[in-house]
């Protein structure tokens, strides 16, 4: 692992030190990990109550789910998790969420949710592809909140989907300057 890389996860890790114990993980470039005022944005956003089923596709380290368990702790909570540490990481941290490990866009769930709040991956546009799927896991009336790249396919694709579309600021996510951004997309 490069020192790039290894001085990413130490600066991640010690921004989560506050909020709960973290396994040793080796994770990709690609984890970016939602702030928590992002998180209780789209939660807010969501309007999540007790009888909601929801779905986080990318869970990283759970900061989303954190965010959902303080304002609910019985609404039902399934996620899905590519990485296998982050995936052991979750297990041990949220036993009352249904988890599953491999790739979301090939998630094959029996269900639909009532609520799909999402940081998916950007490389190379991901983000489209992984919104895209999520919205057909969606129940009728459902809301996915989702951050997304703040480029000109995102707003092409799914900016006109969007009935909210909050651009974030500068630095919002540590060790990148992607410009990003915040939707809601309700059926």
């Amino acid at each position: 692992m490069n020192s790039t890389l290894k001085y990413r996860i130490q600066k991640m890790r010690s921004k989560l030190d506050d909020r709960s114990p973290v396994a040793e993980i080796h994770v990709s470039s690609q984890l970016f990990i939602t702030p928590d005022p992002i998180c209780d944005r789209m939660v807010a956003l969501s309007e999540i109550t007790d009888t909601d089923r929801i779905l986080e596709p990318s869970a990283g380290t759970g900061a989303i789910l954190r965010a959902i368990k303080r304002v609910s702790q019985v609404a039902r909570c399934d996620a899905v998790e590519l990485n296998g540490e982050l995936f052991i990481h979750l297990k041990t941290h949220f036993p009352d969420v249904s988890l599953w490990n491999g790739d979301f866009l090939e998630y094959q769930p029996d269900v639909r949710y009532s609520k799909i709040m999402m940081n998916p991956p950007f490389n190379q546009s991901v983000d489209i592809k992984h919104i895209q799927r999520a919205l057909t896991l969606l129940e009728p009336d459902g809301v996915l909140t989702a951050i997304c790249a703040n480029g000109p396919r995102q707003q092409k694709e799914l900016k006109p989907l969007a009935d909210v579309w909050e651009p974030l600021p500068s630095g919002t996510f540590t060790y990148t300057g992607v410009s990003t951004a915040l939707l809601r997309i309700t059926r």
